[in-house]
């Protein structure tokens, strides 16, 4: 008599439906995995965007911040006298022939503003640069074609414009003008003020995009541009910064 040797659960294999079914569920794994980690970078690349967005915007607005809190400042300067004896004086607040402030008003790439100080009081220009061997720095910001806000120092020899920020696609700007018999200040535009040495604070405006594309980015109804124009909708991260400098050095200007 033969002895019929029995199948133990240890020894039993798949069945057919048994991998179809594993396969399929290795499959929605493998799925949600990979549109997790899509996400996840898309995620990532929209955060990066906007850092950068905000990095290029703080580089451009700290520069013009520096540059407005000294512009028309004054310095004390000794003199000597025939008697061998030194005295100090106050210097005027701005080269009469050099206002310490200047603006050009027109589109973005027209759009210019100028600041001025004494090179005794602080000879690094918007650059970084010391060079100068002119009694005043005067530095000059304006858009370039490739969506750049540059700066030069106007008087520096052979001074070229130098980018400052990247992905800046436009730039405004807006005078705070007093009127010292009515004793009120209003907002102009360049071409508008009367007279800069009135003009108290400076309006800044940039409108910054990121230089790739985020593509799950959406534009937002409610955020405008510097010119309260709607933002185009490339799948570019895009923010408008507006800051108000004031003039530290026309403090009684308003009686």
């Amino acid at each position: 008599m033969s002895r019929h040797k029995q199948d133990t659960p240890s020894q039993r294999g798949y069945t057919l439906p048994e991998l179809l079914i594993g396969m399929a569920l290795s499959l929605l794994v493998i799925a949600a995995a990979m549109s997790a980690y899509g996400t996840s970078m898309q995620t990532w690349s929209a955060m990066a965007a906007a850092d950068a967005v905000h990095a290029n915007a703080r580089v451009a607005l700290r520069n013009i911040r520096e540059q407005t809190h000294i512009a028309g400042a004054s310095y004390l300067k000794p003199n000597s006298n025939s008697d061998g004896k030194f005295t100090v004086e106050l210097s005027p607040g701005q080269d009469s022939e050099q206002t310490a402030v200047a603006g050009v008003n027109g589109t973005k790439n027209i759009e210019s503003l100028t600041l001025g100080h004494w090179s005794a009081l602080d000879t690094s220009d918007c650059q970084g640069n010391t060079g100068t061997s002119h009694t005043s720095v005067r530095n000059d910001y304006k858009l370039n074609t490739n969506k750049e806000l540059s700066c030069k120092d106007l008087n520096l020899t052979n001074s070229t414009y130098q980018a400052l920020a990247e992905g800046v696609e436009d730039f405004q700007l807006r005078y705070a003008e007093a009127n010292p018999s009515t004793q009120t200040i209003q907002w102009k535009t360049a071409n508008q003020v009367t007279d800069m040495t009135l003009v108290l604070a400076i309006e800044v405006c940039l409108r910054v995009a990121s230089i790739h594309t985020v593509h799950n980015t959406k534009p937002n109804s409610q955020l405008k541009g510097c010119q309260d124009e709607a933002l185009p909708a490339d799948g570019r991260m895009r923010r408008t910064f507006k800051r108000v400098v004031a003039l530290r050095n026309r403090d009684g200007v308003m009686p």
